[in-house]
């Protein structure tokens, strides 16, 4: 226990015990928006004659709503493809599974790349990371921005549906100073109609940082709506409406609050000298979120986010929820003043002046409530670290941060309104002074993981990164039910890695970030498992991770010099312990990092198939 906390945390949180603080903390699983689905499903791409209930193959779709190629600007765009649908644990070796793949490409009028209105077709073999660069799919050196829709279909030795659309297809943007990679953005079958979403996302402080949000409408139909910026409190900063033509983007500019039409502003130094003098709308954080109108399709965004005077940029995205009015709810404590947590979401990645591969990490965290369920949501955060022992946690005795209002504080925990949002930054919690950990977020009612942010950051470089929050524990029980998945506990993908020297330089690497969150007390043994568009590389076996500890792993260091200049999938598997992995991308050349969250490979299996009614 660090010996920093107070004499009465030390002794109330020893290893592991922590959970008796939370009854009914893994009861639940985390929140996806609920439907009433009676309006047909919309004709949005050129074949549906697979997508009807009953099916157990079909073309199911995923959104990138920004993609760029700027030669001239030295702006460009990669695909990458991690076709991670197989049967079984080691479906993959044998070639008998693949992913089928169509790309279909509009530009920011809408206007379609390709023959016949496809940009691209081809089949991926299981674990063969492909990776396609926009320049040569447009065919020429023409500037373009815009929206992606990627259709996906499993070609192997069983029927079955995709097993995880949020691993399956993601975007990698690059310059000469900056990079970063998210996946596209799922959209299932029960979400193909015309009817009213919500869809939010908490936005860094508008004086530390440039913010341009890419709506794109990914479907035959007109996308009517409004995009609305909350401060931290839930105060409407402003309303714009908006009107999308079919396929067509957009771009707004949170700082300003209105549209801007150049996709180089959310890129280079430039933008900010060419804007210095607009008057900021807010200089804090708070949320942004898009409704579309009822009878509208709704669209998928990206928040471009680049920190003000630098040209390094990342890319973070909302997420969809049901409309709807919050209730009232008695605050989640019992008699004795606990908390109640309905659900605990995860990230490994917290780091306080943590020096790994040479640089030196931060981290801090962004909360936002969205349209929570009740009247309230409830945050109740604790940091672990590398024994499983909890190093932090907001006390009597161990306040949170100023960074969060008083008023968005009861009984030591976080409490946030509709449209809330707060930030906690790991510099100014009393941990060790070199710390790296994980960060578990008790909340009550249950609430969505993407709503949580985590901005990472290299102190030497400038540069930082978003990502979001793993979902909790009753959602990895699901995932592990797939009958496909081959009895795995855990099964987990990260993409867009690489380790490269030259010469004695080192030009990229990974920071890997693995978390038992297995409730029984399991020592988790994981074996991580490299793949190149080749295929299985090799296999590393990662040693004992303690229940609720939080390891982190140098690439470069566990592969001691065996892994070429690849672009690589990563895999986390255990066949008795329940963990997850997120990772950070390291580039040496760019001083740039960028992060993924990772994902179970049937994150989706379950909840997003072919039957278009449920």
């Amino acid at each position: 226990m660090p010996a920093n906390l107070p004499q009465s945390t030390r002794q109330i949180l020893k290893r592991r015990s922590f959970l008796a603080l939370f009854p009914g903390a893994l009861a639940g699983a985390a929140f996806l928006p609920l439907f009433d689905f009676h309006p047909k499903i919309l004709a949005q791409s050129p074949d549906n004659k697979d997508k009807k209930a009953g099916n157990l193959v079909c073309w199911l779709d995923v959104c990138a709503p920004f993609i760029v190629e700027d030669a001239e600007s030295g702006l460009h765009s990669e695909i990458v493809l991690t076709s991670d649908t197989f049967v079984g644990a080691k479906g993959y070796a044998d070639g008998a599974d693949a992913t089928e793949y169509e790309i279909y490409l509009y530009d920011a009028d809408g206007k379609a790349v390709g023959a016949e209105g496809v940009a691209k077709r081809l089949v991926v073999p299981a674990m063969q990371m492909t990776v396609l660069s926009l320049r040569e799919i447009l065919g020429d050196s023409r500037k373009f921005w815009g929206g992606m829709r990627i259709r996906l279909r499993p070609k192997g030795r069983q029927p079955m549906h995709a097993s995880d659309l949020f691993s399956s297809a993601f975007v990698r943007w690059k310059t000469e100073s900056s990079f970063d990679n998210v996946h596209a953005n799922p959209d299932p079958l029960q979400w193909q109609r015309a009817d009213t979403f919500f869809y939010s996302m908490p936005f860094p402080p508008l004086a530390e940082y440039e913010s341009v949000f890419s709506l794109f409408n990914p479907y035959a139909e007109r996308s009517l709506g409004a995009i609305t910026l909350y401060d931290q409190l839930g105060l409407k900063l402003r309303e714009v409406p908006y009107e999308l033509k079919p396929r067509s983007s957009l771009l707004f500019d949170l700082r300003q609050g209105d549209f801007v039409s150049d996709p180089r502003r959310a890129f280079g130094e430039t933008s900010l000298r060419n804007h210095s003098g607009a008057k900021l709308l807010n200089p804090g954080g708070g949320t942004i979120a898009i409704t579309n109108q009822q009878g509208s399709v709704k669209g998928f965004g990206y928040l471009l986010i680049k920190r003000t005077g630098t040209s390094r940029f990342s890319v973070e995205h909302p997420i969809h929820q049901a409309p709807f009015k919050p209730v009232r709810a008695p605050a989640p404590f019992d008699a004795a003043g606990r908390f109640k947590a309905k659900n605990i979401l995860y990230t490994p990645l917290v780091f306080r002046a943590k020096r790994i591969g040479g640089v030196t990490l931060e981290s801090r965290f962004h909360f936002s409530s969205g349209a929570p369920l009740e009247e309230f949501l409830w945050l109740n955060p604790f940091i672990t670290d590398t024994e499983g022992n909890v190093a932090w946690q907001a006390t009597a005795e161990t306040k949170l941060p100023a960074t969060i209002s008083a008023n968005q504080i009861e009984r030591g925990v976080i409490k946030l309104g509709g449209m809330q949002s707060c930030m906690l930054d790991c510099a100014q919690l009393p941990l060790p002074k070199t710390f790296s950990g994980g960060l578990s977020l008790a909340v009550a009612p249950m609430t969505n993981h993407t709503l949580m942010k985590i901005e990472t950051s290299v102190k030497e470089w400038g540069a930082h990164a978003f990502t979001h929050f793993r979902p909790g524990l009753k959602s990895a029980r699901g995932y592990q039910a797939a009958p496909p998945r081959g009895g795995l506990a855990t099964d987990y993908i990260a993409s867009g890695a690489r380790v490269e020297r030259n010469g004695n330089r080192m030009v990229r690497d990974e920071v890997i970030g693995v978390m038992n969150i297995d409730d029984k007390g399991i020592s988790g043994r994981p074996t991580l498992e490299i793949f190149t568009s080749s295929g299985l590389l090799t296999r590393i076996d990662l040693g004992d991770v303690p229940g609720f500890a939080c390891h982190h792993y140098l690439l470069s260091e566990l592969s001691s010099g065996k892994i070429g200049p690849h672009d690589l999938s990563l895999r986390l598997v255990d066949e008795q312990a329940t963990l997850l992995m997120s990772v950070v991308h390291l580039d040496y050349v760019r001083r740039d990092l960028a992060q993924d969250h990772g994902s179970d490979r049937f994150s989706t299996f379950n909840d997003y198939s072919c039957d278009a009614s449920v």
